[in-house]
């Protein structure tokens, strides 16, 4: 019994995040009426899927019932994306604010580019210094 213990607790969990990033407001629209229907959601938590922030849906989930919901999602127009479940069972945010300060992400140069490169002017972010 002591084995079955320590077995369970060692499965890997997923949680499922939902994002309502549109910008088209008759696509955002039609994709909350189809998400209201499919999964019989009010209008309060509709409300709260749709500000724009990623919100979990669903966590503790085995992999491919979290692929099953995320299939559901995106067939419905949402945005959506299956995560690991961590270890504390809170939610993380996959996007780091960090990578957001490095002034040059890419390893390499594009000489190949259309346009020039801009990414090194000064007033590009809001972690650059004004003068």
């Amino acid at each position: 019994m002591r084995e079955t213990m320590v077995n369970l607790s060692m499965v890997k969990t997923y949680e499922v995040v939902y994002i309502d990033k549109f910008t088209d407001s008759i696509e955002a629209d039609l994709a909350r009426v189809s998400l209201k229907e499919r999964f019989q959601l009010s209008k309060r938590k509709l409300d709260i899927m749709s500000k724009g922030t990623p919100i979990v849906v669903k966590k503790g989930v085995s992999y491919e019932e979290a692929v099953k919901l995320e299939d559901a999602i995106k067939r419905s127009g949402g945005v959506c994306w299956i995560q690991e479940t961590a270890p504390d069972g809170l939610y993380h945010d996959r996007r780091s604010d960090k990578r957001r300060e490095v002034m040059d992400r890419r390893d390499h140069y594009r000489g190949s580019s259309i346009l020039p490169d801009r990414r090194m002017g000064i007033g590009r972010r809001t972690a650059d210094k004004r003068h």
